[in-house]
């Protein structure tokens, strides 16, 4: 006889928040459930990329990595929730297709989901991002501080570590050019678009020159990308973008999602943005 508390079943994959009633959300153990939440701004990425590349990125990693958990900890439930198509990335609007909120917007967006679970007693929440303008990342890690504060949540931002870190370069095949230079839109990010989205990614890529600057750079904090003679929107290499990296990128994308969140539910200390970058985003205003 099957028991009566089964009343829902798991996807072989996932299981998508949206599709649940709040019966069936009631009834998951509230210590053994993880939410994860993919948000990334939808902006523009060059002439050859879509504008929701971030988001098409995260929300796919983010399902690979369920899967990963799924058959690690299948004692866990974890839920994908709806993907957010918001963020902070001011310094491109200056293109069509950018679409920038404030800092505080997305931490009040952040803190309001996670307090919703929150206030239900549950105790795991994947915040899962691919954009890392540090505006965006200041709402996410307010929000994350909040909701840990308030409801002993443990919650977790992965990527921004794994990226501020440099741990892709020390990890990467060896490529025979500097990739700490590829920012946005760049060898990465395309060849990532050409192992997952092939069809998304326009052919204008293979001409494109390569063009870097230093967004780090006090000359250069707070200008937008045209003020700074980023006329096409890119910063790095896509012409050199390749499939084959680009599958080892998104796998290394996924084993990260899947490893910052067995640490999470494991109670081990979670990564952390480097000290500089803290102090930087402590020191700047809400926008």
């Amino acid at each position: 006889m099957k028991n009566k508390k089964t009343i829902y079943k798991k996807n072989e994959n996932f299981l998508k928040y949206e599709e649940l009633s709040w019966k069936k959300i009631s009834e998951l153990d509230k210590d053994k459930t993880v939410f994860f939440l993919p948000i990334s701004p939808m902006e523009e990425h060059g002439p050859h990329l879509p504008v929701g590349t971030d988001l098409l990125i995260i929300s796919d990693a983010v399902k690979e990595a369920i899967k990963t958990l799924n058959s690690k900890k299948p004692e866990f439930t974890c839920i994908l929730m709806p993907a957010v198509p918001l963020g902070f990335c001011k310094f491109n609007t200056d293109f069509p297709g950018s679409i920038s909120i404030s800092s505080k917007i997305i931490r009040d967006i952040i803190f309001s989901i996670g307090s919703s679970l929150g206030e239900h007693g549950f105790k795991y929440f994947v915040v899962c991002t691919y954009h890392m303008a540090l505006g965006h990342l200041r709402g996410i890690y307010s929000a994350i501080n909040k909701l840990e504060s308030k409801y002993n949540m443990k919650t977790v931002e992965p990527w921004g570590p794994y990226f501020y870190n440099n741990m892709v370069q020390e990890r990467e095949p060896k490529l025979g050019f500097d990739t700490s230079k590829e920012v946005h839109a760049c060898f990465r990010e395309t060849s990532v678009m050409k192992y997952q989205y092939p069809y998304l990614v326009d052919e204008s890529y293979r001409n494109l020159q390569s063009i870097y600057r230093d967004l780090n750079s006090p000359r250069l904090i707070g200008k937008k990308f045209k003020d700074i003679g980023l006329s096409e929107g890119y910063i790095g290499s896509p012409a050199r973008a390749d499939a084959d990296y680009g599958r080892w990128f998104f796998s290394e994308t996924v084993n990260m999602l899947a490893s910052a969140t067995l640490d999470l539910i494991s109670g081990k200390k979670k990564g952390e943005l480097p000290g500089n970058i803290q102090k930087t985003m402590k020191a700047m205003f809400w926008q």
